[in-house]
């Protein structure tokens, strides 16, 4: 990235994009598949939300918890375009049931605590959830990764391979998946690789011949941060684009991405 991102170039950037994806996606009229589209929009509109909360986040150069909810974004964009493209078969099905995997791995363990009644899922519910879960490991396996089956790295690899490259990078996912995914594990399990990202440590000096230390934001990881976080969103608006048919927001993408990366 070049030297000419600041932090109020990159509120003024996200504002342009923000306005732009109101503009292109919104109101939606949805004429077909609707339960993919809605699918896919609930996902973009907590990206939406979660992008929100990032700019608000810049403003007070919080550089972790920006490495945290971009990783969390960046796993929803993956899903997105899964399911913008239908790569994956019976994805639907999929990626909507795979909650019961999850409600049952949680519900199991608290009963193994003797904590069930602490889970909040009504009783009747119980042999509904375990049921579903059970025809869901039949059918598609168990010890799944992801809901797709394969792990979040194989996931991002079918993006790639699936939709046009980026700044003529045919591996463009699969950078995001090392800079924000990766670097925001790091930073979401407070591992010391990922708290000492978001700050330096500078030396006062104060009367009486004494040095303190205290924390001063880490600039470079703060412009790296929020820029990356800009093009997560951007991928989630090309995909509710993509499923809008929307073939404005996949030039926009590019060229906000290029500007972005390519400078």
């Amino acid at each position: 990235m070049s030297d000419k991102f600041t932090k109020s170039n990159f509120l003024k950037i996200s504002q342009e994009v923000l306005d732009f994806q109101l503009k292109s996606l919104y109101p939606l009229h949805i004429k077909t598949d609707p339960d993919r589209i809605f699918t896919i929009l609930l996902n973009h509109d907590r990206n939406f939300s979660t992008f929100l909360t990032i700019r608000a986040l810049v403003e007070h150069e919080r550089v972790t918890d920006i490495y945290t909810l971009s990783r969390a974004m960046f796993e929803s964009i993956v899903s997105m375009g899964l399911m913008a493209k239908s790569i994956v078969s019976d994805d639907m099905n999929r990626y909507q049931n795979y909650q019961f995997v999850e409600i049952d791995k949680t519900y199991s363990h608290l009963k193994k605590l003797g904590l069930e009644h602490l889970d909040g899922l009504p009783l009747p519910e119980v042999d509904f959830v375990k049921t579903q879960r059970q025809e869901y490991t039949k059918k598609y396996g168990k010890n799944l990764p992801t809901w797709t089956g394969k792990s979040l790295e194989d996931n991002v690899k079918l993006l790639d391979k699936n939709y046009p490259s980026t700044c003529k990078e045919e591996l463009f996912y699969e950078y995001l998946y090392c800079q924000v995914y990766r670097k925001g594990s790091s930073a979401i399990h407070s591992s010391f690789a990922g708290l000492k990202k978001g700050v330096e440590i500078e030396d006062v000096n104060i009367p009486g011949d004494i040095t303190a230390h205290r924390f001063k934001t880490d600039d470079s990881h703060l412009i790296f941060s929020c820029f990356h976080s800009l093009i997560v969103f951007l991928s989630s608006v090309r995909f509710m684009g993509f499923t809008l048919r929307k073939k404005e927001t996949e030039q926009y993408f590019h060229e906000i991405v290029r500007y972005v990366i390519a400078e």
